[in-house]
């Protein structure tokens, strides 16, 4: 269902803990994929702080809906289609339009065959301008016309159209990230699944009310 794609374009199974090596609690010691299906409810860590608590809360969240509802909600029916793209030799200020202009947070990033090889985020774009505020630089046209592929995050974590949604949910908040794109079994990026589109399915809920 998950699956890392490299910006060399290799691919490799999304092993829990594995992706980008990072350093996160994890919510229990069990796979986020193991635990889905299962009817009880599993340890969520609440030692979580900052930016991770909204996730925890939004996991929880799910984990209700689905088991009131004994729904089996997949990615393909919740994710935004079709994607805005760009291609990895696209420049900040391009970047900066779509972010504008959209008002996206996530972008994911294309190589030269169309294949995702990164994302881009608006705190990316934000890193880079207080750099070089910080620093006192003053951006020239040369800056502003500098491709992105220096500032995307890579490798990329994405998921198949079949995943589940507390799969989703349960990976969102394990590896601390807001948005996973949906790719289909032959490599295209068909979809875009956030935070804010897990939000829509919970508010459409006849108890949303009650869980807030």
């Amino acid at each position: 269902m998950f699956t890392i794609f490299e910006p060399e374009g290799t691919r490799a199974a999304y092993v829990p803990g594995s992706f980008r090596q990072r350093n996160v609690e994890k919510i229990s010691k069990t796979s986020a994929i193991g635990k889905v299906g299962q009817e009880e409810r599993p340890p969520v860590s609440h030692k979580t702080s900052g930016s991770s608590s909204f996730q925890v809360r939004l996991y929880e969240q799910v984990e209700s809906f689905t088991q009131a509802t004994r729904a089996k909600i997949l990615a393909r029916a919740i994710m935004s289609s079709p994607v805005v793209t760009l291609p990895i030799t696209a420049s900040l200020s391009q970047a900066w339009d779509v972010v504008r202009a959209k008002r996206f947070r996530h972008i994911p990033i294309l190589g030269a065959d169309d294949s995702v090889v990164g994302i881009l985020s608006d705190r990316d774009l934000l890193r880079r301008t207080m750099e070089s505020v910080l620093s006192g630089t003053t951006w020239s046209n040369k800056q502003v016309e500098t491709p992105i592929r220096n500032l995307i995050s890579h490798p990329v974590l994405v998921a198949s159209p079949d995943a589940e949604l507390r799969a989703i949910a349960r990976v969102l908040l394990e590896e601390r990230i807001g948005a996973l794109p949906i790719v289909s079994e032959a490599g295209d990026l068909v979809g875009m699944i956030t935070r804010s589109d897990i939000l829509r399915v919970l508010v459409a809920h006849p108890d949303f009310e009650q869980w807030v």
